[in-house]
Formats: C-alpha cells, sequence, structure tokens
C-alpha cells in the first residue's frame, strides 16, 4: 500500500470506530502478506515516510498499530 493508499484508506474510514479499522487494516495486511507486498520492513518504510507529516500523538497511535499489525 503506497503512502497515498494508506492516507485514502485512513480518510475514507475516518468515521469508523478504531476496532473495526483495525480489523481491516489486518485484513489487508495479511492478503497483503500473502501476496508478498508487505512484510515488517516494509510496515516500517511506510511509517518512515508518513512519520514526518504525523504529530507527535499520530506517529504514538501508528506505532501501536504497526505493533498490533505484526502480532
Amino acid at each position: 500500500m503506497t503512502p497515498e493508499e494508506m492516507e485514502k484508506f485512513v480518510k475514507d474510514r475516518q468515521n469508523s470506530g478504531e476496532d473495526a479499522l483495525l480489523d481491516e487494516l489486518k485484513r489487508m495486511t495479511r492478503e497483503q502478506e500473502q501476496a508478498g507486498e508487505m512484510s515488517p520492513t516494509r510496515m516500517e518504510e511506510i511509517y518512515s515516510t508518513l512519520s514526518p507529516f504525523l504529530s507527535e500523538a499520530q506517529r504514538e497511535k501508528m506505532r501501536e498499530v504497526i505493533r498490533r499489525l505484526k502480532e
């Protein structure tokens, strides 16, 4: 998922609850891992790309989401 796709994903689901959003992210992550398109390294690359545009609170939240996706 490109940073642009990630941003669109989040914007499209702004009104979803946090659990619903995380469940959808987990599903998408599993699909991408099976297709060889996602890895823990790729998640870190996405974080590195997006983090300069995020507030400290958003960066912390994104780190938590990545941690939970790796479970």
